[in-house]
């Protein structure tokens, strides 16, 4: 008798506890589902009926290809997640594709269309895509680099064969105007005046990483000053040392 009736206290604690979280406001619930991985917070809406309109509203998106057991499922969730999901709302949008087993093929149109979707015509402020291409070369969507509403851009390269990789074309115009994080880990340019024109278009510039793995030799850059930049990570002799000239934190590596 006495442990149905501690049972019964347990559950009904239990019960009270999700009534408690189910009646948050919309934006703290959003706030809280935007730090898990898209896969669980879409998972949130089989809880009731009261968190089934929320994921829609998310701010952040976090895909990753390491969330799914096949490639097939992650494609099919990413498509009906962009389908269904309000994109204006959306502020950070985070790619990851660095995981692929033998089976699998990098497909470059795909991952170019969500992009398209997600970030190029919406106001993401956070951009982090982290891209392994198996075979050949991706060449990135120029509107990541015309998107005015861009703070923070992280794009890295995950792959240890040099006759694969991500590429920047050749930029034609740069429009980032309030962009204070960048990093570019591996992403090949294939006119590298267009690294110059990027940095350039970076007036508000706090933390710079630039690394290149496969690249033997390079034309530095002159380029005006990045009077906002904080800290600095890039290749010996990329940049004159009249860049670095506001920097608090500056490492050199060779390449």
């Amino acid at each position: 008798m006495e442990e149905s009736v501690s049972t019964k206290k347990t559950l009904r604690t239990e019960v009270e506890v999700r009534d408690r979280i189910s009646d948050l406001p919309d934006s703290l619930l959003l706030h809280i589902l935007s730090f898990l991985p898209a896969k669980e917070a879409v998972a949130t809406s089989l809880l009731s009926k009261r968190w089934r309109p929320l994921w829609p509203c998310l701010p952040t998106l976090d895909l990753k290809r390491q969330d799914f057991q096949r490639l097939r499922f992650f494609h099919r969730f990413v498509d009906r997640m962009l389908k269904l999901a309000d994109l204006k709302s959306v502020r950070k949008f985070v790619l990851w594709l660095d995981y692929y087993d033998h089976h699998e093929y990098f497909r470059p149109w795909k991952i170019s269309k969500w992009i398209n979707i997600a970030v190029v015509s919406n106001k993401i402020e956070h951009l982090e895509l982290r891209l392994n291409p198996d075979k050949g070369h991706f060449e990135l969507p120029s509107g990541i680099f015309t998107n005015n509403n861009i703070k923070v851009l992280k794009l890295s390269v995950w792959s240890l064969l040099s006759t694969s990789g991500v590429t920047v074309g050749t930029l034609s115009h740069v429009n980032l105007p309030l962009l204070e994080v960048l990093h570019l880990a591996d992403v090949e340019f294939a006119d590298f005046r267009s690294l110059g024109m990027l940095l350039s278009a970076c007036p508000l510039l706090k933390h710079l990483v630039v690394r290149f793995s496969h690249v033997t030799n390079y034309c530095p850059l002159d380029i005006g000053r990045l009077n906002h930049l904080v800290t600095a990570e890039v290749p010996e002799s990329l940049l004159p040392l009249k860049v670095f000239a506001n920097a608090t934190f500056l490492y050199f590596h060779w390449v």
